[in-house]
């Protein structure tokens, strides 16, 4: 019959894919529990799992198994025996024994005994489904057994069996704290035999080594403004947080342990309007009308709480006393000068990203795991466990850490907050309207032919977002990335650019993948710049934009044709560009870093060096214009941070720390500016503008050589009816956007 061969060909593919497993993994993966679908449903149990016995015969937990049809479920416990209840009748059944009584006085026997394990009641599958009349076929091969409930007919049988094969199709459930042992002793195995076989010299402080190491790290009114900013997002439509947002009346900011609202609109009533006071510690926020959202880290962690000396919030105590944890708030922001506090949720792990559609925002946590426990996340002041029967794992990848992802529903007063748990790692997230896809890094050192050198690879989970967060495919690629954006989403197709041998500064290659919707390898542009490492990519439809970096900055045009894919053309100039910014259809923005050439023949990193380039001859891209600013010492977030970044109706903003050379023949110079640098932007280049401080000219008087007073650092810049607003911690000024005079200032010191 048809409906055999998807079961046969994925137990084909299971076969095959066993055999290229080690054989801890084959063996998990063989000794599955057997699994159980009613009417075309999986059932989950929530502890105890379903075993073949001695006599070949399928256990079910009976109480869960029986409630689960409708039947009710009592136990004697001296007698161990168990009544099962349901309107047609009663049956009792004792422990060890295959005579069954049916109520009032007819025998039957079992072809097997009921028994006890880890405290749960069993009893064979079959029996006990045809007495509460249903229906069962069974798959030997894939130890599945189907439960039909409803009289379904033989078309209809055979339908929800087809329904049950896709949904096999899904990640393995965890389902107990044996196997969650026996997984993560796989992966301190698995970890342990990789560093004897890349020796010594692979360390923590190698793995997690700053790809772009060269850096030198920077010390009830009236209705809004039709004409304002939003946060520099890679996707459009898809929201990112943030520690600055303005809604064109409003800008709402993370300053310390609180968050502010400030009335900006107009300049002329600049004012805070209100502070919210949080004991953890705020990083981002979203707002959408008059809700407001923050994210916070709470350093706390979770205390154990002690009972009589034994641990009662975990079953098993891992080896810290905290773990990490994130809150995340809700606040009604109807009223600016009261905003209320609406709702708290809290889940383990430490801050990866988020991402905001509509009225849905999605925060992913990565949390390590030491020894088996089950996740639990709060909404409000609710506990809830994440049992081990709902948390999913890749059999071929098998790692030490929880990857939380949270949907917050903005709109729904019962589906507020949801967590799905995977056991596996993330790094980096991209986000397109459909689909989150998150990253993490695998090291192979069985390639290795210097231990210096691991060979990386990238990992990708694919999870679809129409309806919830679902699992929907896994992909691997060689190399690793620099961010979110050297991924993007474009027809179908998602496409990754990676560096791998990025230790090595002889044999670092470069690539662009472009893999399916299954994540399987399309096409691939290979070899990029050999010796030279990724600085910045731009994904814009069917072109990949990318810079690396040795001693000169080759700005590449890439095509993307999933059928073609090739290097179109590339320019070689000084310097190098971190963070690359479309501006109209045929120009790209470039920021970044100057750098100049040593006595030595080294290269030093120079000022902050902005280029406009133009690639509408995509063989022979040019730069038309370049600013630099300062000298080495020289930084600005916007390179690191794209939210940073300001481009706005031809107005392009970001801050600056600018040293400049003394003179002398050192390399560094000295502090000479803090703030935001303004220019405007035009096919024919870049026009300086001028640049605003909150520095007072006592605090440049003070300086030295160094500037380290951040709270007075220009972080942001905002757009709002015309006028331009720089943000710091302490301070927001706004300016006239054309001759940039200063039109208002306001203390944000409490």
């Amino acid at each position: 019959m048809s409906y055999r061969r998807p079961i046969a060909l994925t137990i084909l593919l299971l076969m095959i894919f066993i055999t290229s497993l080690p054989v801890g993994q084959a063996r998990v993966m063989l000794e599955k529990d057997v699994t159980i679908f009613m009417d075309g449903e999986q059932l989950v149990f929530p502890d105890q799992q379903p075993f073949i016995d001695s006599n070949n015969r399928t256990m079910v937990p009976a109480r869960f198994f029986a409630e689960a049809l409708g039947a009710a479920v009592s136990w004697k416990e001296a007698q161990q025996q168990a009544t099962i209840t349901r309107e047609a009748g009663t049956l009792t059944l004792t422990v060890g024994k295959q005579e069954v009584l049916i109520h009032p006085d007819k025998i039957e026997a079992m072809d097997t005994v009921a028994t006890i394990r880890n405290s749960r009641l069993l009893v064979p599958l079959r029996f006990i489904s045809t007495y509460l009349g249903c229906d069962v076929s069974w798959d030997a091969a894939e130890r599945i057994a189907h439960v039909f409930t409803q009289g379904q007919n033989e078309e209809e049988q055979l339908r929800l069996i087809e329904a049950a094969g896709k949904a096999l199709l899904e990640l393995p459930r965890v389902n107990s704290e044996e196997n969650m042992q026996e997984l993560l002793s796989e992966s301190s195995s698995a970890y342990n035999k990789m560093r004897n076989t890349a020796g010594s010299g692979m360390t923590m402080d190698m793995v997690q080594e700053d790809s772009s190491s060269m850096k030198q790290a920077p010390a009830p009114a009236m209705e809004s403004a039709s004409d304002y900013s939003g946060t520099n997002v890679q996707v459009e439509g898809v929201d990112e947080a943030d520690i600055i947002k303005n809604d064109g009346e409003y800008l709402y900011q993370v300053r310390n342990n609180e968050i502010l609202l400030v009335k900006a609109y107009p300049a002329t009533e600049l004012s805070v309007k209100s502070r919210i006071q949080l004991s953890e510690s705020p990083q981002d926020i979203f707002i959408d009308d008059n809700r407001l959202v923050v994210i916070s880290n709470d350093y706390s962690g979770y205390p154990y709480q002690y009972e009589n000396g034994i641990v009662s919030d975990l079953k098993i105590m891992p080896p810290y006393q905290y773990r990490n944890s994130l809150i995340i708030s809700t606040y009604d922001t109807s009223s600016k000068t009261q905003p209320i506090k609406l709702d708290t949720f809290k889940m383990e792990g430490n801050y990866i990203s988020s991402r905001k559609i509509g009225s849905s925002i999605f925060i992913i946590s990565s949390q390590s795991v030491y020894t088996p426990y089950e996740p639990v996340y709060y909404i409000n002041n609710t506990r809830i466990e994440k049992p081990y029967s709902e948390i999913r794992y890749f059999p071929d990848i098998i790692h030490d850490s929880y990857l939380n992802i949270a949907r917050l529903n903005l709109n729904s007063n019962t589906d507020k907050f949801r967590q799905e748990t995977y056991l596996t790692s993330g790094s980096n997230i991209y986000c397109s309207a459909d689909n989150l896809y998150v990253t993490a890094v695998e090291y192979d050192p069985y390639y290795l032919n210097d231990y210096r050198t691991p060979q990386e690879s990238t990992l990708i989970f694919k999870f679809n977002l129409d309806n919830g967060i679902k699992y929907s495919a896994k992909g691997v690629v060689p190399g690793t990335l620099l961010n979110q954006f050297s991924m993007d989403e474009h027809d179908g197709y998602f496409r990754i650019a990676t560096t791998t041998n990025q230790w090595s500064s002889t044999d670092s290659q470069n690539a662009v993948y472009i893999l399916n919707d299954n994540l399987d390898t399309a096409n691939s542009v290979t070899g990029i710049a050999p010796g030279e490492k990724i600085y910045s990519t731009r994904f814009l439809g069917e072109r990949l934009y990318m810079v690396t970096f040795k001693q000169l900055d080759p700005f590449f045009v890439i095509d993307l044709n999933p059928q073609n894919p090739k290097v179109l053309g590339k320019l070689k100039i000084p310097g190098f560009s971190d963070y690359l910014h479309p501006y109209e259809d045929n120009y790209i923005l470039g920021l970044g870093y100057d750098t100049a050439l040593t006595k030595q023949g080294g290269v030093i990193q120079g000022g902050i060096k902005l280029s406009m380039f133009d690639v509408s001859d995509v063989a022979n891209p040019v730069e038309i214009d370049q600013v630099v600013i300062g000298t080495s010492g020289s930084s600005s977030e916007a390179c690191d941070n794209h939210r940073a970044f300001l481009l706005y109706n031809g107005l392009l903003a970001f801050p600056a720390n600018v040293y400049e050379s003394d003179g002398s023949s050192s390399y560094y110079g000295i502090f000479e500016f803090q703030g935001a640098y303004i220019y405007s932007v035009s096919e024919q280049g870049l026009i300086y503008k001028g640049r605003i401080t909150h520095l007072s000219s006592e605090d440049y008087l003070k300086a030295g050589d160094y500037w380290y007073d951040s709270s007075k650092n220009v972080r942001r810049t905002v757009i709002i009816d015309g006028n331009l607003y720089t943000i710091s911690n302490d301070q927001i000024k706004a300016n006239d956007r054309s001759s940039l005079q200063e039109l208002n200032h306001l203390s944000t010191i409490d």
